[in-house]
């Protein structure tokens, strides 16, 4: 077989498995965030194995064939997310970052995520009542131990994600990898 047309079969292969965790997913409530963190991890092999503009393309191609097929049109966006920081991940690791700076980064890319998905969730979903006149005094009705526990949960799921990313690598990673 010839190389070019083997990476093309290995890539495609790899987007139709992250395709059907994102179908999935949809399928097995239970399990969503999961097979959706699954999905975003191929992306990180596939962008391990090829190259950073050939990560990015797989994320948006996968992203439009798993909108065509998924029951929850909604939980692309969420794979969508998860794989930009695997993407971000990977190339830190390309450029052998430090340690800190690593971390730093990352944050910084996660904190830009979450942002970006509260405020989304206002059109998407429509919780634009939430931004309506005297939504301060909406907030400020929130209890703040409500509000602590939210971000901290939020915080628990960006090291549990980043952590299990290493350990999927560390110890799938090389096995999973088409062989040159």
């Amino acid at each position: 077989m010839h190389l070019k047309s083997q990476e093309a079969a290995w890539g495609g292969i790899m987007m139709a498995l992250a395709v059907i965790l994102i179908v999935l997913s949809g399928v097995i409530e239970q399990s969503s965030l999961f097979l959706l963190a699954l999905a975003s991890f191929i992306t990180g092999l596939f962008q391990r194995q090829f190259s950073a503009r050939a990560g990015a393309a797989f994320i948006a191609g996968t992203f439009l064939a798993g909108f065509f097929l998924a029951p929850q049109k909604l939980y692309c966006f969420t794979f969508a997310g998860f794989s930009v920081y695997v993407a971000v991940a990977e190339y830190l690791r390309g450029r052998k970052v430090s340690g800190t700076a690593s971390i730093l980064v990352k944050g910084i890319c996660y904190h830009i995520l979450l942002a970006a998905a509260l405020i989304s969730v206002n059109y998407f979903i429509g919780f634009d009542i939430l931004f309506s006149d005297g939504w301060v005094q909406k907030l400020s009705k929130i209890p703040l131990l409500f509000v602590i526990t939210a971000v901290i949960a939020a915080e628990a799921l960006w090291i549990i994600f980043d952590k299990a990313y290493a350990f999927f690598q560390s110890k799938y990673g090389e096995r999973l990898i088409m062989k040159r």
